[in-house]
């Protein structure tokens, strides 16, 4: 992962257009990711609405998307971390 600062709070966000439910990112962090009931990722709340410290488990799950559904975003300045531009 690129441009991120370990001290940054990140915020997820899960293209629901791409996102297939394979549950490969529940399975890799499943503190600040899990399926919905429709089947799609949703990120817990925290990693949803304020920002929550970016954890090796919820890089790893961005990186595991087969599909690339997943983003990480800075919390504090909206710009995108992780998967790089």
């Amino acid at each position: 992962m690129t441009g991120r600062a370990d001290t940054e709070p990140v915020v997820v966000r899960v293209d629901r257009d791409r996102c297939i439910g394979s549950g490969m990112c529940a399975r890799s962090a499943p503190d600040s990711l899990a399926l919905g009931a429709d089947g799609l990722a949703a990120p817990l709340a925290e990693y949803a609405d304020g920002g929550a410290e970016l954890t090796e488990e919820l890089t790893e799950a961005v990186d595991f998307c087969p599909v690339e559904a997943l983003t990480l975003h800075s919390a504090r300045g909206g710009y995108r971390i992780d998967p790089a531009d």
